[in-house]
């Protein structure tokens, strides 16, 4: 395999090969891509509304990755899908790490996105992000990945600063019947997905799934070898869906996971254990083999009522569990979260959703010298409500959204989130918004209840070294945007779509480290807010279908950010990534081919632009660089296909992001895949 990744060169002449024949075959056999754009425009979501509405007539900045997108791509996990959608800053620090985020303020623990799968939350409270290694499923399964830009806190609470992503999966009753994906290549050494869908009785339907990965190291130019950051993962879940009459439908479904992965880091040694005495004087441990183990499982059921035609209820509950365990720290959370909704049309030309949700957050932390949470246990009570109502204004189009969400957690009390939305249904091509929106994210428990070892001073003996210690404090609270958004959604043509974003969000009380004294005149750092700033930016994304047989999909995404240390601030030179973590261009271009009715080629590149500081611990800058990514597939049958897959083919390998100052930078290197589906 490592001799065909050599030959880069031959592989794209190949390809560019099959785009030039293109247009000869497909003239006598045209395959049609599967998604028309007026469909498309019409698709109907959920996230935008918690109710179901079609993006034309959504007042949000909306982008829907679709199954289609998602197999054309030739991704295997779901952060890789995620590139597809403007907007969305997806940034690979590792084979088993990712930092994504929308509209800027990228990190490692990147805290202002709200993820759920299937309406379940899947952020973690120790520091309000997403572990991305543990978020997978069947993608072939996955009927639509929402994307929402943009604060939807107003609806789905605290930690919706930046964005809402909700990972849609298919109904069982359409997954009858078995599938089976098995690949393998240079990097992805191993993938095996099988799922089986049935029929279960007159009036409900179900499916069970398992997947496996195996992934190789990629490189790190520190200790110029591999970076020790391989790692293999094993998943199984269920899901059925049914009904009881005509007006109730339910669905039961759940996961289990488990992953063991690595990864390649330097950690402090503790001055005070005689064992450290080698790793004098600065205490650090260099080039760390550490292992991750991270498993978990949950259950999550929901009942949907229709009262009458312009009302139903709906009631979902579910339990999460999980556990993450590194050579300094471990964690383990269980969930319960009930959340209720009703959906009614109280008054003639108002279109009401209200809601009230529960979440119990149980967790237990063991530490080492490196880091601690204390106290290391604690249960977290969060509920709110929130109300949000659309009103039409004229029978051209004209409609107002208000809203807001009322919301209590035990760090911060009542967080109220309000939005204002304006919506304009000019014509049937034509459709303006514009909002005005209040969101938060809350603390984590890093930030109130840390204890962080961030550095070691070496001092002359018979003094000890001095260790730099960053505490959480009570005092943190949470952080605050209010966003300004314009957007229009154009159709010239029934073949070209074009939607354009403006927005202006305004941040205070950012995230910072401050310098303290303790009693006995040693220094230590505590979290703060002590960070005021704004961003501006653009999204575009175009579709384009130029022949029945062709579509080309652009997007682009403009930043800028800019953010200043308040007064009272007492490291007034502190640097940090903030608005630097983020490229001020992104842009991608796909091309999407059905050569003949059983051959398709799609051409994917994307743009990221240089990045200054992504890290708060590493003064490391992060190039520009540019994908090229292709795959090439055959149906010999309706049930069987036969794929190819290159990625990132215009480099050997290049950075992409850089993780906190005890992970080495890692290179991401150019990948093939082979792979075969089969549905039976």
């Amino acid at each position: 395999m490592k001799n065909i990744i050599t030959r880069t060169e031959a592989v794209v002449a190949a390809a560019l090969l099959l785009v030039l024949s293109a247009g000869a075959l497909a003239q006598s056999e045209a395959d049609f891509l599967d998604m028309p754009l007026e469909d498309l425009l019409h698709m109907e979501i959920t996230s935008a509304a918690k109710k179901d509405q079609s993006i034309k007539e959504t007042a949000a900045s909306v982008f829907v990755i679709t199954r289609e997108d998602i197999h054309r791509a030739g991704v295997t996990s779901i952060p890789e899908a995620l590139r597809l959608a403007p907007g969305v800053q997806v940034a690979r620090i590792d084979s088993n790490k990712w930092a994504i985020t929308t509209r800027g303020f990228n990190n490692q623990f990147v805290n202002m996105l709200l993820v759920m799968i299937d309406g379940r939350t899947v952020y973690s409270p120790t520091i309000s992000g997403v572990y991305w290694d543990a978020q997978d499923t069947m993608l072939e399964d996955i009927e639509r990945i929402e994307v929402v830009r943009g604060p939807g806190a107003a609806l789905w609470g605290a930690n919706a600063v930046n964005g809402v992503i909700n990972i849609i999966t298919r109904n069982a009753q359409d997954t009858e019947g078995g599938l089976l994906a098995v690949g393998g290549g240079n990097e992805q050494q191993g993938l095996v997905g099988l799922r089986y869908g049935a029929q279960l009785g007159e009036q409900a339907h179900g499916r069970l799934y398992f997947k496996y990965r195996d992934l190789d190291s990629f490189w790190s130019p520190v200790a110029g070898r591999d970076a020790n950051d391989q790692w293999r993962s094993v998943q199984g879940g269920f899901r059925a869906d049914g009904w009881v009459s005509g007006v109730d439908s339910w669905t039961f479904q759940g996961d289990i996971y488990r992953s063991d992965e690595n990864q390649l880091a330097n950690y402090w040694a503790d001055p005070a254990d005689p064992a450290s005495a080698p790793y004098a004087p600065y205490y650090v441990i260099p080039l760390v083999e550490d292992a991750i183990e991270s498993s978990g499982w949950n259950l999550l059921g929901r009942w949907n009522h229709q009262l009458a035609e312009n009302s139903e209820t709906s009631l979902q509950v579910y339990l999460d569990s999980n556990y993450r365990a590194e050579a300094f720290a471990s964690q383990k959370h269980l969930t319960l979260d009930v959340d209720f909704q009703h959906h009614l049309q109280p008054l003639t030309g108002h279109d009401l959703v209200w809601g009230v949700n529960f979440r119990r957050i149980q967790d237990d932390y063991s530490g080492s010298f490196m880091a601690s949470i204390n106290p290391s246990g604690r249960n977290l009570n969060q509920y709110g409500i929130f109300l949000q109502d659309e009103i039409s204004l004229s029978p051209e189009g004209l409609r107002l959204v208000l809203g807001s969400k009322f919301e209590h957690n035990e760090y911060t009390g009542v967080e109220i989130q309000p939005t204002a939305r304006l919506l304009w249904l000019a014509n049937d091509r034509t459709t303006y918004w514009t909002a005005v929106s209040r969101a938060v994210r809350m603390p984590s428990r890093v930030e109130r209840n840390a204890d962080i070892v961030f550095g070691i001073v070496p001092t002359m003996p018979p003094r000890s070294p001095l260790v730099i210690h960053a505490y959480g404090s009570d005092r943190f609270v949470s952080e605050k945007v209010l966003a300004y958004e314009f957007g229009l959604r154009y159709q010239p043509r029934d073949n070209l779509a074009l939607d354009l974003v403006a927005y202006y969000q305004d941040y205070e009380d950012l995230e910072t480290f401050e310098r303290k004294t303790d009693p006995f005149g040693l220094p230590y750092l505590e979290f703060a807010n002590k960070l005021s700033g704004d961003s501006q930016g653009l999204e575009l994304s175009l579709d384009w279908q130029i022949m029945e047989w062709w579509r080309i999909q652009l997007g682009y995404s403009y930043f800028q950010i800019d953010t200043q240390l308040d007064q009272g601030s007492t490291l007034p030179g502190q640097k940090a990534p903030n608005g630097r973590s983020t490229p001020t261009h992104m842009g991608s271009i796909r091309s999407l081919m059905d050569i003949c009715n059983d051959v398709s080629l799609d051409a994917w590149i994307y743009y990221n632009g240089a990045i200054d500081r992504p890290a708060f611990m590493q003064d490391i800058g992060v190039p520009a660089y540019t994908s090229l990514n292709l795959r090439l597939a055959w149906r010999p049958s309706e049930d069987l296909e036969l794929s190819l897959v290159a990625r990132d083919l215009l480099d050997h390998r290049h950075l992409e992001f850089v993780g906190e100052s005890y992970l080495m930078p890692t290179e991401i290197e150019r990948s093939l895949l082979a792979r075969f589906q089969l549905r039976f």
